[in-house]
């Protein structure tokens, strides 16, 4: 009988084993979902951040466009060079030059927390009309 029972010690104590061995397998699946998710939105939340820089540096960029438009329409001869302040940030008016006859290119830089946006305008000389606006990867 001692033995039966040695033996029924034995089933049970193996069947606790899989019991704790199944919850801990359990445990590490649901961690490791628990886990997944919250990178995901650590991540998904970063990127918000960088689309909200970008945003925010390409509207700063178009400040300056703007400013050199004003600038422009003051002096025909102005080239640019210069850093403009908007608020708290700033950016580059880089460059005006000529292109052809009767257009002007400006380019213009803007940079917020390593978001960086890089334009050139080109306008009408005569008009100051915008005729193509793209943004590039570097002057």
């Amino acid at each position: 009988m001692r033995m039966i029972r040695k033996y029924n010690f034995l089933f049970f104590s193996r069947n606790g084993y899989m019991a704790v061995t199944s919850a801990i397998l359990i445990s590490l699946m649901i961690m490791v979902v628990v886990f997944v998710i919250s990178m995901g939105s650590f991540l998904a939340r970063s990127n918000i951040s960088t689309s909200s820089y970008k945003e925010m540096s390409l509207s700063l960029a178009k400040a300056c466009v703007q400013k050199a438009l004003f600038k422009l329409a003051s002096s025909s001869v102005y080239a640019g060079n210069e850093t403009i302040t908007v608020a708290s940030d700033t950016c580059r008016i880089v460059s005006v030059i000529a292109s052809g006859t009767n257009e002007k290119v400006i380019s213009t830089q803007a940079e917020i927390n390593d978001s960086f946006t890089n334009l050139k305008v080109t306008v009408t000389s005569s008009t100051l009309s915008i005729t193509r606006w793209e943004e590039v990867p570097n002057f």
